[in-house]
């Protein structure tokens, strides 16, 4: 696909015929509603089409500058996201270990030319905001590709060697944390989960220091990169998509690089706990006792609830590192997903202003998320154990998001603010949609991005 950028007073560019081209005025300037119309025009993938945003009839006209720049990012985005195909054809060029090298090749836009009409074409905000929106559209295709991966291409070492490379390309410190390391520091919860693989854990993180001295915020992403359910088996329906396990992380590394790359100004790392549930002679047992990162002994009631065990160990590690704020993503619960359906994600947090703040960034994005309770209550359910601090599950009590991050939350210190993000429903396209192909969606990317990014820009933009 292109883009390209058009003043109303300009010819189009090779003297085309207007006739050939589809016109399109956004319909609406609510941020889900215009997400959605342009991801539907980014399905169609090819043609030519003419996007006049500054016509009087347009809502956009009646924008401020700021506000139309948010919007254009968005719609570019946008279409960006409805033009992404999984390109299969890729999986037979993908040399071993080097998805990070093949990663455009996996990734398919189709050939559709769009003319973006407006008097501030030649704007130089404008202009960053077009871009923006391209490297946003580009980052989220790379996530979705990563999920979209057989679980046989893409292990724990490929994952780590795709972000080694991404770090290298970013100019940011990456360090991997091998089996041998993460047991001799104690991760408990991670290599518990791993055991019964024949493939070894690993912890990817990656750090960009802006200001040195200052705290910082933590992007950590569960990534399971298959999920059996271990001896709580899976049906081969349930077990069916468990490679998009690892959602979670593929989704905040391309936040990571997002905000890297449009330079915004915080310390921020990414920490992401890489490991596959399976089943063998060494696997963890349901009644197996754990000793976590942070010496928090812990009762595994059920082998399928493992994310909240690799995530537990990685937001100790976080804090460790010096995260005084944290968001993490995954795809957690299946209680969050009947709750919430297919586009909501369900949102956790021990901090007020943190959520408000959160829950508007996702607004901006055009992501709904809806803030869900954790209580004195869910906390007594997971100290049942008589054997250990913690019961890493409340089988029959219901609320099982709620329990999951009343679990996580364990694991958070005094005075460091939190937001928890499970995402089971949105982050998979599950079926034909006018919106999005199947696969990985690289859900709340755009939110996490807004979230951090709003405020820090020095160049007026407002995203």
């Amino acid at each position: 696909m292109k883009i390209i950028l058009k003043h109303p007073s300009e010819t189009v560019p090779g003297n085309h015929d207007s006739s050939v081209f589809t016109e399109v005025i956004p319909e609406s300037m609510d941020a889900r509603r215009l997400a959605e119309q342009f991801c539907r025009l980014g399905r169609q993938r090819k043609g030519c089409f003419l996007i006049r945003l500054d016509i009087d009839s347009a809502a956009f006209y009646r924008l401020k500058a700021e506000e139309q720049r948010q919007m254009v990012c968005l719609l570019v985005r946008s279409m960006y996201q409805g033009a992404y195909r999984f390109r299969k054809e890729g999986l037979k060029e993908l040399q071993k270990g080097d998805v990070f090298g093949m990663r455009e090749s996996l990734a398919d836009f189709g050939s559709a030319v769009f003319y973006l009409e407006s008097s501030a074409a030649e704007d130089s905000g404008f202009i960053r905001a077009v871009r923006y929106g391209e490297l946003e559209g580009r980052c989220i295709a790379y996530a979705r590709s990563l999920g979209n991966l057989p679980a046989n291409y893409l292990g724990a070492e490929e994952f780590s060697a795709y972000t080694e490379k991404l770090a290298a390309k970013l100019g940011a410190t990456c360090r991997i944390l091998d089996g041998m390391e993460l047991k001799r520091q104690g991760f408990g919860g991670i290599l518990a989960v791993n055991q019964g693989s024949a493939r070894e854990a690993k912890l990817a993180v990656l750090t960009r220091e802006c200001v040195p001295e200052q705290p910082f915020t933590a992007l950590v992403g569960k990534g399971v990169l298959f999920d059996s359910g271990g001896y709580h088996l899976k049906s081969a329906e349930a077990m069916e998509g468990m490679k998009f396990d690892m959602c979670g992380a593929a989704n905040v590394l391309e936040a990571f690089e997002i905000l890297v790359r449009e330079e915004t100004k915080e310390n921020i790392m990414a920490v992401l706990p890489l490991a596959e549930n399976a089943i063998g002679p060494k696997a963890c047992r349901m009644g197996d006792v754990i000793t976590m990162l942070d010496g928090t002994t812990v009762e595994v009631c059920n082998t399928d609830a493992e994310g909240r065990l690799i995530l537990a160990d990685a937001l100790v590690y976080a804090q460790r590192q010096g995260a005084r704020r944290i968001v993490d993503l995954a795809t957690l619960t299946y209680s969050c997903h009947n709750a919430l359906g297919d586009r909501m994600t369900g949102m956790f947090s021990n901090d007020d202003f943190m959520s408000s703040s959160f829950i508007c960034a996702a607004g901006e994005a055009g992501e709904p998320v809806w803030r869900l309770p954790m209580d004195s209550y869910y906390r007594e359910l997971l100290a049942r154990s008589s054997t250990a601090d913690l019961a890493n599950y409340a089988p029959g009590k219901g609320a099982g998001a709620s329990v999951a991050a009343c679990f996580l939350e364990s694991f958070i210190r005094e005075g460091v603010k939190w937001v928890h993000l499970d995402a089971v429903g949105p982050s998979v396209m599950r079926g034909k949609d006018e919106r999005l192909a199947e696969g990985a969606t690289g859900a709340n990317i755009a939110s996490i991005v807004t979230f951090l990014e709003k405020g820090n820009r020095d160049d007026g933009l407002s995203i």
